[in-house]
């Protein structure tokens, strides 16, 4: 792995460009994982390089599909936004992990309460045409759930969206009524994980955004749980 960053490191110094995207295209999904990521610790280390690197990261995503064991690494707006411009590429939010996971199930389930990227990817659903995001956030990973339900369910986050966020979020739970019942049944085995022993009250944000995402009533959602 040690040499396929080296040799990254030695086409960007030499502006190698096209042989460092020869260089991409043979090595292994892991090795081209590896350095995906090293584009972006690179890009986050100079603003001056930003835009460059996240180009290169891009021109990579066009030539080969993002490899599964990078899909868990876009696990923040951050990184999601760097990699952006490459994402439109050869299905990329499709794409899953050996848990079925896409890149939307880590981004949902793992960012954060300041840092939600909701408005963001509506942005994009709405300005970039990205069919392929309106069917990532449809899909179901190895234990039924999307997204939005990983993001119910499984985020440590127990605040509820900011305003901005929040409608953001309404309108891909919109998107994505049609997802399987059995996606449901996911999401509320999933929020008994989640609490435990412990009883639920009907204003607890994970509990409106289950009923708004079920469009089912919070005392129904309550006695679901107990």
């Amino acid at each position: 792995m040690l040499s396929a960053i080296e040799q990254l490191n030695s086409r960007l110094q030499h502006h190698q460009l096209k042989e460092l995207l020869t260089d991409y295209q043979g090595l292994s999904s892991v090795l081209q994982a590896a350095q995906l990521q090293h584009l972006y610790q690179l890009a986050n280390s100079s603003e001056v390089k930003y835009l460059f690197l996240q180009n290169v990261a891009a021109h990579l995503l066009e030539a080969s599909p993002l490899p599964n064991e990078a899909v868990g690494f876009i696990d923040d707006i951050d990184k999601l936004s760097f990699f952006t411009p490459g994402l439109k590429f050869q299905n990329a939010f499709n794409i899953t992990d050996q848990q079925g996971n896409n890149l939307l199930h880590h981004l949902f389930s793992h960012c954060q309460a300041n840092k939600l990227p909701f408005n963001y990817l509506r942005s994009l659903m709405l300005f970039e045409s990205n069919e392929s995001l309106a069917v990532a956030l449809k899909a179901q990973n190895q234990q039924g759930l999307t997204p939005i339900g990983c993001y119910i369910a499984c985020n440590n986050n127990t605040q509820m969206p900011a305003k901005h966020e929040f409608s953001a979020l309404l309108a891909m739970m919109e998107v994505d009524q049609t997802h399987h019942k059995s996606a449901s049944h996911a999401l509320l085995t999933a929020l008994k994980r989640f609490y435990g022993v412990n009883k639920p009250s009907l204003t607890e944000s994970k509990i409106l955004l289950c009923a708004a995402y079920l469009q089912t009533p919070t005392n129904m959602i309550i006695a679901t749980l107990r």
